[in-house]
């Protein structure tokens, strides 16, 4: 992640440098698979192009010239890094692209190059290469305000690489700023523990890994590769294969090696053209009518405190509640109507206001204490002077007399 500094240092080779172009090998020739390009980065990160290393503009020209057909995209990296900004421009062109991309690292992904690494669906540590992260570099020429301007520049730039880390290892932007403060070398299968890459090619050759490295001036690092640099600190080492989904708007959810699609493709009875979308939605259909075929009906959970009970159980306990109200109902108008007789025999109530008793009880139990407190003989139950003597005495004898009588006795209000 460095300007002038790459074009100093890791410029210096042994021998005579030539540059090596990114080119994709043309699908479908000889023994090449169908619908792969093959791309190689092997040189530092440059905006200036040419003899200077590799430019966003020459690497997205590249992508760009890719047809329709080629369905993934092989990127193999040895590079020490460089500009950051032409890197991150690199990595949105390969996220942004249809196919799916898959990084090997043949010697090193050091600096810029591992945010390029960082843009693989899947991520391949060929066996001896290195991987390695750190804060962004600058230069400044100016006065304290350009200073301190630069100074948060970088932090920001390294916040927002740190961010990217943490998108396909886990962990937070902060944590993977830590290791980068630390400039943290890993080798392949450290890279792989910590979730920056995938897996370990174990069909490669170390020894082409070594060979790729010795390249590149190293020195203007820190630590000159892993051999001379601590063991990685990082934030919750992840298991292998971790971080072979980065979790980013836009990028596809699933990777898989070329191996898993043809198995799956096999399996699923999709024809060899059939994309990773295609594959996933049939398996998601073949997952959900094995379920609807195998999966035993849920059984509902019973609330604590609750019992269960037949229909016709239940049914036959609602008929007995219903005669049972209605047979309390009429105990109440019967006893309602006794209590109403009652008032009009002992004359605390004329026969004629019977019904607006037997209402007033029905809507209010409490009348019943007012019909009691009422004081009985209130009401005449005959004329006075039809006794034939004194109406005092001959009123009170007739009264008597009527209670007496069986008549009396039987009449119902």
């Amino acid at each position: 992640m460095t300007q002038l500094v790459d074009r100093l240092g890791f410029l210096a080779r042994a021998g005579h440098r030539d540059k090596s172009p990114v080119r994709a090998e043309a699908p479908a020739v000889g023994n090449r698979e169908t619908g792969v390009a093959v791309l190689r980065l092997y040189d530092p990160i440059d905006s200036w192009g040419g003899y200077w290393g590799t430019s966003a503009s020459e690497f997205v020209g590249v992508l760009d010239d890719l047809g329709p057909d080629i369905a993934t995209i092989r990127l193999h990296i040895n590079s020490p890094g460089g500009e950051v900004w032409d890197a991150l421009a690199i990595y949105n062109g390969l996220r942004q692209h249809h196919a799916r991309v898959q990084v090997v690292v043949d010697g090193i992904a050091a600096s810029a190059a591992s945010v390029i690494a960082m843009a693989g669906d899947e991520v391949v540590m060929s066996p001896g290469s290195e991987l390695m992260v750190h804060d962004a570099w600058g230069l400044c020429v100016g006065n304290a305000a350009a200073m301190d301007k630069t100074s948060r520049d970088l932090a920001h730039t390294s916040q927002n690489i740190a961010g990217l880390y943490a998108l396909r290892a886990g962990g937070t932007p902060d944590e993977w700023r830590d290791v980068m403060r630390d400039e943290t070398w890993f080798t392949a299968d450290e890279a792989v523990a910590a979730g920056l890459a995938d897996r370990v090619d174990t069909d490669g050759d170390p020894d082409q890994a070594v060979t790729a490295r010795a390249g590149f001036d190293l020195s203007v690092f820190a630590h000159a590769g892993r051999a001379d640099a601590p063991a990685p600190r990082t934030p919750a080492p992840a298991p292998a294969g971790s971080g072979s989904t980065p979790q980013q708007e836009g990028s596809r959810a699933v990777a898989f090696t070329d191996e898993q699609l043809t198995t799956m493709r096999q399996e699923l009875g999709l024809g060899g053209d059939a994309d990773e979308a295609t594959i996933v939605a049939a398996l998601s259909e073949a997952l959900a009518e094995r379920a609807d075929d195998s999966a035993p009906s849920p059984t509902a959970r019973v609330p604590e405190g609750t019992s269960l009970i037949d229909t016709a159980q239940l049914e036959q306990l609602r008929a007995d509640a219903s005669a049972g109200r209605e047979a309390r109902e009429q105990q109440i108008v019967d006893r309602n109507d006794g209590l109403v007789r009652a008032a009009v025999v002992d004359g605390r109530i004329a026969p004629a206001r019977a019904d607006h008793w037997r209402a007033a009880l029905a809507a209010d139990p409490g009348a019943a204490d007012v019909l009691a407190s009422l004081a009985p003989g209130t009401v005449p139950l005959a004329p006075k002077g039809h006794g034939g003597g004194d109406d005092t005495d001959g009123g009170s004898d007739q009264v008597a007399a009527v209670r007496e009588s069986p008549v009396y006795k039987n009449w119902k209000v």
